[in-house]
């Protein structure tokens, strides 16, 4: 396309000149309003394509993100739960000397605790001595245990060194040794192994 030149000639000098080929079309007002609600549409679309886009992306991340966490927790709790087991035995039989270390217990307790041991050596019942502390011996004897008439020849003695809620039961066969340090060590036997 070639381009043209013309030459205009004036009778008098130039005020102003107003180029009307290629000129800015203008606009109604009609127009203005269509071309604004159009832009809005537009950009609406344009921002809930792009904050889709977005959650899509930030699910994602959450997905890898809750999965890691998840996969640490169950190795923190497997972690855990095995320090756990690994304590607990040893805690457990710490806790259980802990309790009995400087426990005195009430003279119906003391009762109780030495039926139990005279009752390990059923079905001997005849020629027993119960061995029990200085204060344990007092309190059987002012309870008067009904089950004392169940043993023939029941001789209790007293020994210095039991502590209170201790005690022994000499047979014919031997010992059996109800102190607390013997439970602890039952226990520990029991829950630590040999």
């Amino acid at each position: 396309m070639s381009a043209q030149h013309h030459s205009l000639t004036f009778d008098r000098p130039l005020v102003a000149a107003q180029l009307t080929v290629g000129a800015e079309r203008v606009h109604t007002v009609a127009e203005l309003h269509a071309a604004r609600a159009a832009g809005f549409l537009a950009g609406g679309d344009a921002a809930r394509a792009f904050s889709a886009e977005q959650l899509v992306e930030l699910r994602a991340e959450f997905q890898t993100l809750q999965h890691g966490l998840f996969q640490g927790l169950v190795a923190a709790h497997d972690q855990l739960l095995g320090e756990v087991r690994t304590a607990l035995p040893e805690l457990t039989v710490e806790l259980g000397r802990r309790l009995l270390a400087d426990f005195v217990p009430p003279p119906e307790l003391v009762e109780r605790l030495c039926r139990s041991a005279l009752d390990q050596l059923y079905p001997e019942r005849d020629g027993l001595e119960l061995v029990v502390s200085p204060s344990d011996a007092a309190a059987l004897n002012r309870l008067q245990p009904s089950w004392s008439v169940q043993f023939t020849n029941l001789r209790i003695s007293i020994d210095d060194t039991l502590n209170p809620g201790d005690c022994l039961v000499r047979s014919r066969f031997g010992v059996t040794d109800a102190r607390a340090s013997a439970k602890i060590e039952a226990l520990r036997h029991e829950v630590l192994g040999p």
